[in-house]
């Protein structure tokens, strides 16, 4: 398996197939030096949803297509990530709307088997199909109650999904030590500079 967006911020890494939204959001360049954004390019994209789609799939036990990403595709995982920037963000912190992306959607096929058993299985061709993967697990982290523990950092500039896996889950930051302390250190400076003033 090739390394997850995810993996290259934080441990912090969503149970089950919730990896899948985590590692949309985390195609993002972050940290410092900024890393690539591995949305960039239909060539880099191709290769992130390869490994991303490959951990799916073994958290699951359901197949994912092979999908290359063509430039149409580019813009329609871009859109994506930033509807999901908008969702995860606005559940943690009040950020400024720069501009609203357009809304994603995505199809769903209900089917039930000889059994009775019925199932969910996202549905379309190439980006379609991610999309409505993504979509389909945020459903069914909603219903069991995982979707409130995907956040996103506190830390303006970093932005990192990250699993809140702790019981309280009150957790701000996709790492105590790289932005917490550095968030607080700035506001414990600027309460000093406004006492002195």
């Amino acid at each position: 398996m090739s390394e997850l967006a995810s993996e290259r911020y934080t441990d912090r890494i969503a149970t089950g197939p919730l990896i899948l939204v985590q590692e949309v959001l985390n195609t993002r360049a972050a940290g410092k030096p900024a890393l690539e954004d591995l949305l960039s390019t239909p060539d880099s994209a191709t290769s992130w949803l390869s490994g991303a789609l490959d951990e799916w799939s073994r958290r699951t036990g359901a197949e994912a297509p092979t999908i290359e990403v063509d430039e149409p595709g580019l813009v329609r995982l871009q859109q994506l990530r930033a509807s999901l920037q908008m969702t995860v963000s606005g559940a943690v912190r009040d950020a400024p709307v720069r501009s609203a992306p357009k809304g994603v959607s995505g199809a769903l096929e209900v089917r039930i088997d000889a059994d009775g058993v019925f199932s969910v299985a996202p549905r379309g061709k190439d980006v379609a199909w991610v999309v409505a993967a993504v979509l389909n697990e945020i459903t069914n982290a909603q219903l069991t109650g995982t979707w409130r523990r995907l956040k996103m950092c506190r830390n303006r500039v970093c932005s990192v999904a990250f699993y809140d896996g702790t019981n309280p889950n009150n957790g701000v930051w996709h790492d105590v030590r790289i932005c917490g302390n550095a968030v607080n250190l700035r506001a414990s400076r600027q309460r000093r500079a406004a006492a002195r003033a």
